[in-house]
């Protein structure tokens, strides 16, 4: 059996080396299960602060799971299949389905300087806003 170069060993041990760095740098939180869909989001960056947006129509505010911690905002929860009103025993046969339904995970890298003291949230028409000021340099 031929032998690799020695460079695209030493170029694999690089990459294997990066992800072990990676993995120890996560913390809880920092990632989604794999059976979870992804909200849609508008990430804004102001002089003086950080405002997110998160397309969660259809969800319970009190099923939102916020948690921040320096360098990342996770956001969990469960969104129901939206279905029609039916009446009993009347037959349905689904034509499409592209709207994500079930739990739900977004993952958002944050800069160091957010002042997590000061993060604020709101949840108005389907739509969940974070403001995520910057602590005050000095």
């Amino acid at each position: 059996m031929p032998s690799a170069p020695r460079d695209e060993l030493e170029q694999m041990a690089g990459h294997l080396n990066e992800m072990i760095s990676k993995l120890w740098q996560w913390h809880a939180g920092d990632f989604c299960p794999v059976d979870t869909w992804s909200p849609s989001i508008n990430f804004y960056r102001f002089d003086r602060r950080i405002e997110v947006c998160v397309d969660l129509a259809g969800v319970n505010p009190r099923d939102i799971d916020v948690h921040i911690q320096p360098g990342a905002l996770s956001i969990r929860g469960s969104r129901p299949a939206p279905e029609p009103k039916r009446e009993e025993g009347e037959p349905m046969r689904i034509e499409t389905m592209e709207i994500d339904h079930g739990r739900f995970c977004r993952v958002i890298q944050l800069p160091e300087h957010v002042d997590l003291s000061k993060v604020e949230s709101l949840y108005r028409s389907g739509m969940l806003w974070i403001r995520l000021p910057f602590r005050d340099p000095g």
